[in-house]
């Protein structure tokens, strides 16, 4: 009986770490017909926000995801640049609530054992970026972040998600 708790603790442990490190998830798409060598420049698309987005009802996260996003394409030797940009970029957040369930049971069946469950709300975030060729207007990478949202330590969370975006943009693009 001691064994089976053992191995009941120690599993759980093992799931809480793995859920841990696994805490943004990020999900990429693109077009693999497009010459993106030749994308030097940037620039942001003038986006009007509707009354139920996210960012238009959070002015600070909205400022965050540019600045991110632009310190991390220059410092990736992308330059930004008003009016002849080669590439626009574009970004919207969607938020949804969503509910962690754990039951915490002692022992095999429910009759032999304690039986706690704990149920968490949560809200997941979800930072969708495109990219988009400024002479056809044309649609030619798009990556989504998400995770869970918690006002704590906002911008480590925004920097970490355009960062992990970036990274793959640059895996996914660049020739082999």
């Amino acid at each position: 009986m001691k064994l089976v708790r053992v191995a009941s603790v120690m599993f759980f442990m093992l799931c809480m770490f793995v859920t841990a490190t696994n805490a943004q998830s990020v999900q990429t798409d693109f077009d693999r017909s497009f010459d993106f060598s030749k994308l030097r420049t940037f620039n942001f698309v003038v986006q009007q926000r509707t009354a139920n987005d996210p960012l238009a009802q959070d002015p600070l996260n909205e400022g965050r995801i540019r600045a991110a996003l632009e310190s991390k394409l220059v410092a990736n030797g992308f330059r930004h640049e008003g009016k002849k940009a080669d590439f626009v970029v574009a970004y919207y957040v969607t938020t949804r609530k969503a509910l962690n369930v754990q039951d915490y049971g002692y022992g095999p069946p429910r009759w032999f054992g304690r039986r706690d469950i704990r149920v968490d709300q949560y809200t997941e975030g979800t930072l969708t970026v495109d990219l988009i060729d400024a002479s056809t207007h044309q649609l030619v990478w798009r990556g989504r972040a998400s995770g869970t949202v918690e006002l704590k330590e906002m911008d480590k969370r925004v920097n970490k998600a355009v960062e992990k975006l970036v990274a793959k943009f640059l895996k996914d693009t660049r020739k082999k």
